[in-house]
């Protein structure tokens, strides 16, 4: 019984503890700062994705190439799981240069806003992962 009297005085000759108008407004700056930051930098990822997205239909273009990967990860086969490998390898050999391969993977960023590398590494077996490596390498 004793102890919650003993909490309550101690409670009430605690040292005061004040944040000066300075403090205060340097944290909210950062804070508000911090906000303005992510943001931005939400508005400017989807302002990419809509232009991949408009640009994806264009053979050729590296969009279609990402949205197409993209599909062969998220294939719907009878039992709804699994990576379509055929139609995988089948869009990373039709990537012509390795110019094209860097924008394929900047276009499947700014799409999925994931890395297309380790996609691969995560949807692929590691002799298929050796396979996708290879056919990517060999672009000149």
């Amino acid at each position: 019984m004793a102890l919650p009297i003993i909490a309550k005085q101690v409670l009430q000759h605690r040292p005061k503890v004040t944040v000066g108008k300075t403090t205060t407004s340097v944290l909210l700056a950062a804070g508000l700062g911090t906000v303005a930051f992510f943001g931005i930098r939400a508005l400017i990822r989807k302002f990419k994705k809509n232009i991949r997205e408009v640009h994806a239909l264009d053979q050729g273009n590296p969009a279609n190439f990402a949205i197409r990967l993209a599909m062969a990860f998220e294939n719907d086969n009878a039992f709804g799981w699994g990576t379509d490998e055929e139609s995988l390898f089948l869009t990373l050999e039709q990537i012509p240069t390795a110019a094209m391969m860097r924008k394929v993977q900047r276009a499947y960023r700014d799409l999925e806003n994931r890395n297309l590398v380790a996609d691969l590494q995560s949807e692929l077996t590691t002799e298929e992962f050796a396979i996708a490596n290879e056919i990517i390498n060999s672009k000149r």
